[in-house]
């Protein structure tokens, strides 16, 4: 699960970043409930695949077991990384930066999870500090960038969806248009300069 969602959420970051994908967040007019639903679709899953006693629905009659199993994972790993390309493609190109560190927590996750699976204290132990470093990090980067954390861990859940520019938006504030002349000027007179990137 956490694996699909970072692998295909990781493809799309590094494809908005590389210009091969538009950076604009992919706003389709139901997405938070698009979201809530494959997260549903997988819990339902992820209890059929830990209880196979579920066989017993009526839709499954006939299948045993181990069948259920199986196709619970399948489907869990086909619907993971629809939903990871979906969350990261629903956020804008400005933060992936922070996208990236929401993958890393999420890989370190999922390496807790397989250090449990495993029996194996020590990959349990450096994917939980990996997933907390991840968190911390991502936690300072939306508070430096004014961002919602939400937003950006759910893929924008409950920002409205844009309209694709058919109302126009106003500038708020003062524009002040500099030019070439006045900006050497200013740097001559300059006793301190200090670059920023």
């Amino acid at each position: 699960f956490i694996g699909g969602i970072t692998f295909t959420g990781s493809v799309v970051a590094f494809s908005k970043l590389a210009g091969m994908m538009k950076s604009a967040p992919l706003a389709l007019p139901v997405r938070d409930q698009l979201n809530l639903g494959m997260v549903g679709i997988l819990a339902l899953g992820m209890a059929a695949f830990l209880d196979p006693s579920l066989a017993n629905l009526s839709f499954l009659q006939g299948l045993d077991a181990e069948a259920v199993r199986l196709s619970s994972l399948e489907m869990a790993a086909v619907l993971s990384s629809v939903l990871g390309f979906h969350l990261v493609a629903s956020i804008g190109g400005p933060d992936m930066s922070v996208v990236i560190t929401v993958l890393n927590s999420y890989s370190g996750w999922a390496l807790c999870a397989e250090g449990f699976l495993l029996n194996n204290p020590l990959l349990a132990q450096v994917g939980a500090l990996i997933g907390f470093s991840g968190a911390i990090l991502t936690w300072i980067m939306c508070e430096a960038m004014g961002r919602s954390i939400t937003a950006v861990i759910f893929g924008g859940a409950g920002k409205p969806v844009a309209n694709n520019g058919n109302d126009s938006t106003e500038i708020e504030g003062d524009i002040t248009i500099g030019s070439v002349d006045n900006m050497m000027e200013s740097l001559l007179e300059a006793k301190n300069i200090i670059i920023v990137p």
